[in-house]
């Protein structure tokens, strides 16, 4: 997640040697982010500008620069604004994990679907960006996702999911036959959590864009998206850690997403789990906010004036897209061949892992590299 993402890209280079993968080369085409820019700028116009510059989770990224700039100045946002925050970024984290399913799966060029995604878009636009979504609202994304067979009740258990995965719904037949892949990619998984939320304030408020564009806490590099939050899932958990269980971790959140609604709507639900911020000192601030791809730190500390002095922005890519992060782990010592099948397979696992931004697949030979 960087401002002008159409110039960035990811290339995953996969070394073999002989058929097994010994390492992963990541590298990545970043253009200048926007920490630069908000030096000397005061928080107002920056917090307003964030979600111009960002094509992807525009809701999330303002809600964040929003939330850090509170916290260094050491105010709190009102409950009714978190309230909506939480809304706008749970409603948008539904329609980018379906819109990055459909991409995937290539249910993007199914007329039906493309169609049934547009309603829920149009179901998800707030119509009070300053309000939850209203019943109305959430009836209509709840209707939308139904038409889809997307039902929290198909994913309550594995029993249920895989009566799901015999339906006759296009999504359902989208994935069927991925389900031969489940132990593509399996690997031990770390997630990203509040609990080092601390070290990486830390970190970014001393290291800056270094840390940002290489994070790693104390060699740890833990994996954050909606894998990671869903990973003690009974469905996850029956259909493991590889490619398939990232699928569906993905329909899991995306179909809980009405109650959720509701629940943020009614005051039943800690806002903490999708929104929240912190004073990390006098006049710096984090926050963070659990977007479509993961988890989303926003850094600002103000000068004397009160004026930007740093903002820094770590998105989930940084993470799983790590030379030895969740996406190395998950490939290193499998065995691949240089064909178009496995290139293929190993693409649906990058995309699984939503990198946000366009990428290649190379395969190398280690002696090659």
């Amino acid at each position: 997640m960087t401002a002008a993402p159409g110039e960035d890209r990811i290339e995953v280079g996969i070394v073999r040697r002989g058929d097994r993968v010994v390492r992963l080369d990541i590298t990545a085409r970043r253009p200048i982010g926007i920490g630069r820019l908000a030096q000397g700028k005061s928080g107002e116009m920056i917090v307003a500008l964030v979600p111009r510059l960002f094509a992807l989770c525009a809701s999330a990224q303002g809600v964040a620069a929003a939330q850090a700039l509170a916290a260094a100045r050491g105010t709190s946002l009102s409950p009714v604004v978190v309230v909506a925050q939480a809304s706008a970024v749970l409603a948008e984290r539904m329609i980018e994990l379906l819109r990055g399913t459909m991409l995937l799966l290539g249910g993007g060029g199914s007329p039906a679907l493309t169609h049934q995604l547009r309603d829920l878009m149009i179901a998800a636009r707030p119509s009070n960006p300053a309000a939850p979504r209203d019943d109305d609202a959430i009836s209509h994304i709840a209707q939308g996702l139904d038409a889809l067979g997307l039902a929290p009740s198909s994913f309550a258990d594995a029993a249920a999911c895989r009566r799901w995965l015999g339906s006759d719904t296009l999504l359902a037949e989208l994935h069927r036959p991925l389900a031969a892949e489940a132990e593509f990619g399996v690997a031990a998984v770390d997630p990203l959590t509040a609990a080092d939320d601390a070290a990486i304030g830390e970190r970014l408020t001393g290291l800056g864009p270094s840390f940002a564009v290489r994070p790693d806490l104390a060699g740890r590099v833990p994996e954050t998206g909606a894998f990671a939050r869903n990973a003690h899932h009974p469905v996850v958990a029956a259909f493991g850690s590889g490619l398939f269980g990232r699928l569906l971790a993905r329909l899991i959140e995306i179909a809980a997403t009405p109650e959720l609604l509701r629940a943020v709507r009614r005051g039943n639900v800690d806002t903490a789990a999708v929104v929240q911020s912190a004073p990390l000192g006098d006049g710096i601030g984090l926050a963070v906010v659990e977007c479509a791809r993961g988890r989303l730190y926003h850094l600002i500390a103000l000068d004397a004036e009160g004026a930007i002095r740093q903002f820094e922005i770590l998105a989930p890519t940084e993470w799983n897209f790590h030379p030895e992060g969740p996406l190395a782990r998950a490939l290193v010592g499998t065995n691949l061949q240089a064909t178009e099948a496995d290139r293929r397979l190993v693409e649906r696992l990058v995309a699984a892992f939503d990198p946000c931004v366009g990428f290649d697949v190379r395969f190398r030979e280690a002696a090659d590299a």
